[in-house]
């Protein structure tokens, strides 16, 4: 057994994240062989009507399980790098059927062609999942067609959840691009914000988000999030763990899992007039939160989650 892991570079730092070290802690633990490689580290090479495709230098069919984690929400090719993989590995177990590549989310990232917060919405719509009330233009124009979506408070979002870098106190800093408008006068105090990559969603006043981890289409943990200050939870929130979910948040979460065909998955909720409401999904969920900020209860090991979350 040999695993190979694929992220992104940290932005600020260039360096690997916090979730895949605690994957590599894990695998060392057992004693597994592995790899690690980045995005800017993978090599596509057709000769003599062949593909080879390398990460960090080693031919992936070396491999026995692939772990994507994060790609770059702003750089599509990113994620499309990973459907590459996918077609490559099926094509290579369908010849090699004894000694088979097992890539985890394989099942979901063909079922999620674009990774952004529109497709997430289309998904639900085609499945009859709750999703929040949203309003995107490609021109960035919200001043025309002020009735589709004006029931303010409104959130502003980036579509595909990238976030900004800024520079406070001489050190920079990731930041959410996510805007509350009270009025359409905030709208228009946006500045020098590229509207064309944001969208406009409904508000949920409950000042509390969830994040429910889903393997193998069945609920492990999860994290409940109260906002200390303003709207934002994720701006020094408290977390309490909730690992056992209501009913209905549960079966909503396994219920996409399992449509989407995600070996591991993180769907996060939001509350509006009591329902619970998918708020975002992720592939390459970070769970150091989830592991360090709650005093009480007993954490489920994430990290080991996702290193044994591959259907067979």
């Amino acid at each position: 057994m040999r695993y190979l892991i694929i992220d992104k570079r940290q932005r600020i730092t260039g360096q690997i994240s916090t979730a895949s070290k605690r994957l590599v802690q894990e695998l060392e633990k057992r004693d597994y062989s592995y790899d690690f490689a980045y995005n800017d580290e993978l090599e596509f090479i057709i000769k003599d009507e062949n593909l080879t495709i390398r990460a960090g230098g080693r031919d992936i069919t070396e491999y026995s399980h692939i772990i994507f984690r994060g790609h770059s929400l702003s750089d599509e090719k990113e994620y499309h790098f990973k459907r590459y993989i996918i077609d490559y590995v099926d094509l290579y177990n369908s010849k090699n059927p004894e000694k088979k590549i097992l890539v985890q989310n394989s099942e979901a990232i063909k079922n999620l062609p674009y990774y952004n917060k529109i497709a997430t919405a289309l998904f639900c719509v085609k499945n009859n999942l709750p999703y929040f009330d949203t309003y995107f233009r490609t021109d960035g124009d919200y001043l025309q067609d002020r009735d589709i979506l004006n029931d303010y408070p409104l959130i502003m979002k980036d579509y595909t959840g990238e976030n900004r870098i800024e520079n406070i106190e001489g050190k920079e800093k990731i930041k959410k691009n996510v805007f509350k408008l009270d009025s359409i006068d905030e709208y228009k105090k946006l500045g020098n914000i590229d509207t064309s990559r944001m969208f406009l969603q409904e508000f949920s006043p409950s000042g509390e988000d969830y994040r429910i981890f889903v393997k193998l289409g069945e609920v492990i943990g999860g994290w409940k999030r109260k906002a200390k200050e303003g709207f934002m939870t994720v701006s020094k929130g408290e977390y309490e763990m909730y690992n056992n979910p209501n009913p209905e948040m549960k079966e909503i979460a396994e219920r996409f899992a399992t449509l989407i065909g995600a070996d591991f998955i993180a769907v996060d909720f939001m509350y509006i007039d009591n329902k619970p409401y998918i708020q975002e999904i992720s592939f390459h969920p970070g769970f150091k939160a989830y592991e360090t900020k709650i005093t009480e209860g007993s954490p489920t090991n994430i990290a080991e989650a996702i290193i044994t979350a591959f259907k067979e």
